[in-house]
């Protein structure tokens, strides 16, 4: 693969919060030579171009730490154009504008990239002419697109307190941001004090409430200040706000800032600490998945009941699925998982086990819980978030293949 970083606007930090502002990865040099002209052209800043395929444009996306504002791909050389960007939109950001290039004048490919979010499609040979009337530059935008992509706003709630809600969606939004890269966001609806920072070693800045009452100020620049970071895709927007602190922010306002969020984010996952709140009623009728955590009891199964009638019974209705957590030892007297099953009438999506030592030092100590074994709450994580992203068969094609080098 050969690369082009323009050697006046190349950053010295190749993990720079946005590494190129044009990033473009073509099959040859004629098409290289051409955006070399247009870019120089319209003295673009922090450019990167490379003669590369999708796969060599995944693997660049992923080391940088902010997707570009245009994307350029040629798919001259892809033999399954549709499923290659499906991967290549795993690695980007919502918001990035796609400009795939090719050889075939075919309106039916045409029609399903629009579907899956690109902006537009340019059939070589490329000419800086036809860059000009598709890239925007002085505007920061391609043509108008049919269908827009927007991240997944992920809804955790509890049949009752102290089944563990925060410490399954905080080591999922975890796993999402750094094994499979993606930016997460991560809201704790609780205004008075979240324990995912403390689980995170993080304090809160009060973004959540900013947020909230400074309805006409809401804008990705001001919504990406209140960010508090883990990390280059993990964000925290929390709120530590006095007991007695009154709420002071009108209702629709975090379904606005849950748009903004989700235009610049894969997932943005929402951490919400009781069922009757103004702010989870928004958070349910705008969630585009829920899951609700459940443990082993009679009083947890009846609640269980009620909050599924109450989540599946809005206009909005987002899919539903149940995680049966057990937070405490075993003991006698545990409502057993069949007669859980039998109680609400709904399966399990997953069961996570009790981990006695992992969990707890990991929490105190703001880190990720060592939990070597394969059945434990790590794999756990693993299979709730591979739901969320849909590998379900790898990740039980991982546990297969380390289970029969054991067995052998």
């Amino acid at each position: 693969m050969s690369t082009t970083d323009l050697p006046f606007l190349k950053s010295k930090n190749k993990t720079a919060a946005r590494a190129a502002d044009f990033i473009a990865f073509v099959s040859d040099r004629t098409t290289e030579q051409v955006l070399k002209s247009f870019v120089l052209e319209q003295a673009m800043p922090h450019v990167h171009i490379a003669v590369g395929t999708v796969d060599d444009a995944i693997a660049y996306l992923e080391r940088i730490e902010r997707s570009p504002l245009f994307l350029m791909i040629d798919l001259q050389d892809s033999v399954m154009p549709l499923s290659d960007l499906g991967r290549l939109a795993e690695v980007c950001e919502p918001s990035v504008q796609v400009v795939a290039l090719g050889e075939r004048n075919d309106v039916g490919l045409f029609r399903s990239l629009l579907k899956l979010g690109v902006r537009d499609y340019l059939v070589k040979p490329l000419t800086v002419e036809l860059l000009k009337r598709t890239v925007n530059v002085a505007g920061g935008k391609v043509s108008d697109v049919v269908m827009s992509r927007a991240g997944k706003t992920i809804a955790f709630v509890g049949s009752r307190g102290g089944v563990g809600v925060t410490t399954l969606a905080l080591n999922v939004a975890r796993y999402l941001s750094d094994e499979t890269h993606r930016r997460v966001a991560y809201v704790d609806l609780n205004l008075h004090g979240s324990a995912a920072n403390v689980m995170l070693g993080l304090q809160s800045n009060n973004g959540l409430s900013d947020v909230l009452e400074n309805q006409h100020r809401l804008d990705p620049q001001y919504v990406d200040r209140t960010l508090v970071a883990k990390g280059t895709r993990l964000f925290m927007l929390t709120a530590e706000r006095p007991f007695s602190a009154a709420p002071a922010f009108e209702p629709g306002s975090l379904a606005r800032v849950l748009q903004v969020l989700c235009d610049s984010f894969h997932y943005v996952i929402i951490d919400i600490p009781g069922p009757s709140d103004a702010l989870a009623q928004e958070a349910f009728d705008h969630a585009s998945r829920c899951y609700i955590v459940a443990d082993r009891s009679v009083h947890s199964a009846r609640e269980t009941i009620k909050l599924l009638r109450h989540i599946e019974d809005r206009d909005n209705n987002p899919p539903t699925s149940l995680l049966l957590n057990n937070p405490n030892a075993a003991t006698a007297g545990k409502v057993q998982p069949a007669d859980f099953v039998g109680a609400i009438g709904r399966a399990v999506l997953h069961e996570i086990p009790f981990e006695s030592k992992a969990v707890a030092v990991a929490e105190n100590l703001g880190e990720k819980p060592k939990d070597k074994s394969q059945n434990g709450f790590t794999q756990s994580v693993v299979r709730v978030a591979a739901d969320l992203t849909g590998q379900h068969t790898m990740v039980e094609r991982s546990f297969l293949q380390k289970f029969k080098l054991r067995r052998g």
